[in-house]
């Protein structure tokens, strides 16, 4: 997945300028965890803290930063009820760090956009946080926080780029799982790829499915059901995964189970295959259709998952 980091430099190089607002308190019932982020510039947005009153007024504070002169790393702390102030009914109470990134700062995070375990880049002394792929930071108050540099995405393998390929995997990017999106020749691909998505070219994508981690999503739909059963043969007798999805018909979905469990997979693997793939109440071939349907489908057993971790 794409750090903060290296968006954050993208944008100063754009614009000029950025700002990080951050969730470091949460009390009560919010829109989003503590530790979501998202950052402003003049013109957009990149992530979300939970839209809403909250989201509208935090941007126009980002922004009302981004206009004053440029100063080295200035910060500044909102705290708000939500319901008395902002006018939400989630009824909770959020503390919100706001940072402004400039040039100033921009060789900074340029020299640890490739690190796992850092403090701040700008905080100065801080207490050492076995914090895995974050940040320490401080407030302005002599608080500190946590958050990560990149948001912990899910390995998702995507198999086929053809037309309900390309309608799923801006859904997927959008769910920040970590996707991978695996097709036999480079002209299959769109010319421009989701922001976040690493792109795989393999003239035998079986070889990605035997090295894709154990907690790995995949989800076949590629254009030819010889390669679609190679590649469930393939993540069904290896050495684990999370979730396998199948795209095709009921029809399809019986040979291919009938043919599997003749190739040795034990009943109790084979149960695995979920073929159809998706909400069966969301119907019909249009590939904007199919795609919200696998991708419905996708974010409850990641919901399910994230659940059990």
């Amino acid at each position: 997945m794409r750090s903060w980091i290296d968006v954050a430099r993208d944008r100063i190089a754009r614009d000029g300028g950025v700002v990080r607002a951050s969730l470091v308190g949460v009390r009560g019932s919010a829109p989003r965890e503590a530790g979501a982020m998202m950052l402003i510039t003049a013109t957009d947005i990149w992530q979300t803290i939970g839209g809403g009153s909250l989201e509208f007024e935090v941007m126009a504070k980002a922004r009302a930063m981004l206009a004053m002169p440029a100063g080295p790393w200035q910060r500044q702390v909102i705290s708000a009820a939500l319901g008395p102030d902002m006018g939400q009914c989630c009824g909770g109470h959020v503390k919100l760090l706001l940072e402004r990134f400039g040039a100033e700062e921009a060789a900074t995070l340029a020299s640890l956009a490739g690190c796992r375990r850092l403090a701040h880049p700008l905080a100065g002394a801080v207490p050492p946080v076995d914090a895995g792929d974050a940040v320490v930071g401080l407030t302005g108050d002599g608080e500190a926080f946590v958050a990560p540099v990149a948001q912990p995405g899910r390995p998702v393998f995507l198999y086929g780029a053809g037309h309900i390929g390309r309608a799923l995997a801006p859904h997927l990017a959008a769910l920040q799982l970590d996707l991978h999106w695996v097709d036999i020749e480079m002209s299959r691909f769109p010319p421009e790829m989701p922001g976040g998505v690493t792109r795989v070219v393999a003239s035998d994508p079986t070889v990605i499915a035997a090295h894709a981690p154990v907690d790995a999503i995949h989800l076949v739909i590629t254009h030819n059901h010889a390669l679609d059963e190679a590649l469930c043969h393939r993540i069904l007798t290896g050495p684990g995964f999370a979730r396998l999805g199948l795209i095709g018909s009921a029809t399809k979905a019986a040979r291919f189970r009938l043919r599997l469990a003749k190739a040795g997979i034990a009943p109790d693997i084979l149960d695995r295959l979920v073929c159809p793939v998706g909400l069966p109440s969301i119907t019909g071939k249009h590939p904007a259709r199919v795609a919200l349907s696998i991708v419905a489908g996708v974010a409850i057993w990641q919901q399910e998952m994230d659940e059990c971790d």
